[in-house]
């Protein structure tokens, strides 16, 4: 994904919240027009039998996480609801086009708002059906509040696309090219969308919460819902299918940048090496491409150790944050992980290096974390 288009999906959110071994992939076609969101399309992905994962891409807008959704022998477990109620919408319509089997429970890998925020349309197309956490992201959702909070950046964001369209040059002070102003427009269509989508729903919370590990059994299949430390968040869970050898991985995992606001880069890099010991040849992560051996899963654990180790140093010697962030060496970092041309490294810096270090200076100093 262009590097424009990957700050522009993750522009707000950073801003507010500071295949089974040699099974072959079947794709399927996306759902009716209907179910549209400018600029974020999604393709199913057959992982096994009666498991799939849909896979967001997202051109402009707000972020939209991935999907994965299991089918049983008497029910349907699906594994985050999405950034929209009509991200729900599609999915329902996808599970219907394969099952009449009703939704059981809806999993919360995290609290965050491209998660959750389809829980409400789930709900309404199965009353019964339970939402699943850990503890503190139920208490995430309810201390952060609905996600109406977006409403105000969204229409800011809005007004400012407006003016760079109007001006006819970008935030730079450089004339807008033709693709940026078609990406201007559709990224503004977006914002718009999704104002009026979430004023067609209302905050679920999670109906039950699993501390440590949950074993749901489902016939043959056996499905591990699991917290393996902090990370992205306090309350980070991932979903283990043992015989698939599948697993969801949440925002613990994000491809092809890791999103570095982590409520615990400290703790990070050890929670990723515990998801390394599952048995799974095929990773599904919270955002991205799916994954199918642990080579990116290696590189982000390098990348937040170094981070993490490098901070420390520079905090401990008694750096205010703007002194901290000079001593990180971005350039080595991004480099190692890929960012080998001035857009990567901007797209890098901005997804990643800005929040991942203020981040471990808030953990390291919370005494001064807010100071110059």
């Amino acid at each position: 994904m262009p590097t424009v288009n990957r700050r522009a999906v993750i522009r707000v959110f950073i801003a507010l919240l500071a295949s089974a071994g040699t099974q072959p992939l079947t794709l399927y076609a996306a759902s009716a027009p209907t179910y549209v969101i400018p600029g974020n399309s999604y393709e199913i992905q057959q992982l096994a039998p009666g498991l799939y994962a849909a896979v967001r891409r997202v051109e402009a807008g707000t972020a939209d996480g991935n999907t994965m959704f299991i089918i049983n022998d008497s029910d349907v477990i699906v594994v985050d609801a999405g950034a929209y109620p009509t991200s729900a919408r599609q999915m329902i319509a996808e599970i219907r086009k394969r099952t009449n089997k009703p939704v059981s429970c809806i999993i919360n890998t995290h609290w965050h708002y491209d998660h959750t925020m389809g829980n409400q349309t789930y709900l309404d197309a199965f009353p019964s059906a339970e939402i699943i956490s850990h503890p503190a992201t139920r208490d995430l959702a309810i201390s952060n509040g609905p996600a109406e909070k977006f409403m105000p950046a969204y229409q800011e964001e809005i007004v400012n696309i407006d003016k760079k369209l109007a001006s006819g040059k970008d935030s730079d002070g450089q004339p807008l090219t033709a693709r940026r102003r078609e990406h201007l427009e559709l990224a503004k269509s977006d914002f718009e969308f999704w104002i009026r989508d979430a004023k067609t729903t209302k905050a679920a919370l999670p109906t039950a919460t699993v501390s440590n590990s949950l074993v749901l059994h489902r016939g043959e299949r056996t499905i591990e819902v699991r917290f393996l430390g902090e990370g992205h968040t306090l309350g980070d869970l991932v979903v283990y299918l043992p015989k698939e050898r599948v697993v969801a991985t949440g925002d613990l995992v994000v491809h092809p940048v890791p999103f570095g606001g982590a409520t615990n880069l400290k703790e990070w890099p050890a929670t990723l090496q515990a998801l390394k010991k599952l048995d799974a040849t095929t990773i599904v992560p919270g955002h991205g491409e799916i994954q199918h051996d642990w080579n990116y899963v290696d590189r982000e654990i390098a990348l937040t150790e170094s981070t993490w180790e490098q901070v420390r140093k520079a905090a401990n010697a008694g750096g205010n944050l703007d002194e901290v962030r000079k001593a990180v060496d971005g350039n080595e970092l991004s480099k190692a992980f890929g960012a080998t041309s001035p857009k990567d490294r901007d797209e890098f810096d901005y997804t990643y290096l800005d929040s991942a270090v203020e981040a471990a200076f808030q953990e390291l100093r919370p005494d001064i974390a807010t100071k110059k």
